[in-house]
């Protein structure tokens, strides 16, 4: 039985519904994922005797990993859309990182310790690491987790500049609640949700919330809609 490749049919759906546009596609992932993607996935895992369980866990799993190609996607398309980043950045994922990059992010401690990373984004021309990136549909533990290795790397002269970001949809409002707030807002460098509806109503949570304190209109660009991350990039690499 030929067996079937969420990736692909991704991209098939970028080409035939988004004219080949990953990033307008990102902002609508989980349409794309839950409405089109995943009832072919379970027919597919169903035909194999797979209980409903089981394809449900794969499915998690899956998605996930979808997630990540689909920012990988986008992030190349508006990366390479960029006059000065597109003969500079280079845009991995965990499987492209090459033993020499990764040992650019390690902790040195008896041993070296690397950081979780979904995906890495490599400056060619100083030969650095500039950005490591975790992304996730939803956050549960994982922005924590994020926040731990922020706090690690800016320990260690090697990894003290390298930029720690969280890409998501949060389609589960989780960054309403205000311990992922603050870890947003005050210790990762920057947050990026795809879903645009989402941000707004984000921003117009926090708006009602905290939009009186001084510093609201500072701390906020702390979290961005995800078209902005090319802005972003820029500043860091100066020039």
């Amino acid at each position: 039985m030929v067996s079937f490749d969420p990736k692909k049919k991704y991209d098939e759906v970028v080409s035939e519904r988004y004219d080949g546009n990953y990033v307008r596609a990102l902002e609508d992932f989980e349409n794309i994922a839950e409405s089109i993607i995943r009832p072919k996935f379970t027919e597919h895992l169903e035909r194999l005797g797979r209980s409903r369980r089981s394809i449900d866990q794969s499915w998690r799993n899956r998605k996930g990993r979808l997630y990540e190609y689909a920012v990988i996607q986008a992030l190349r398309s508006m990366i390479g859309q960029d006059e000065k980043l597109k003969s500079r950045l280079s845009v991995l994922g965990k499987r492209e990182i090459k033993q020499s990059v990764r040992d650019k992010v390690a902790i040195r401690n008896w041993s070296k310790v690397y950081p979780d990373v979904d995906i890495l984004i490599l400056d060619d021309k100083e030969n650095k690491v500039i950005a490591i990136i975790s992304c996730k549909t939803s956050l549960r533990e994982r922005l924590t987790e994020t926040a731990y290795w922020k706090y690690e790397l800016i320990k260690h002269e090697n990894t003290k500049d390298v930029k720690v970001l969280f890409i998501t949809t949060d389609k589960d409002e989780e960054l309403q609640e205000d311990v992922n707030r603050y870890i947003a807002m005050h210790v990762i460098d920057c947050t990026f949700i795809t879903d645009l509806q989402k941000y707004n109503k984000l921003m117009s949570c926090y708006k009602t919330l905290y939009g009186s304190r001084e510093d609201f209109n500072i701390i906020k660009d702390k979290i961005r809609p995800f078209h902005e991350i090319i802005c972003y990039l820029n500043s860091i690499i100066g020039d």
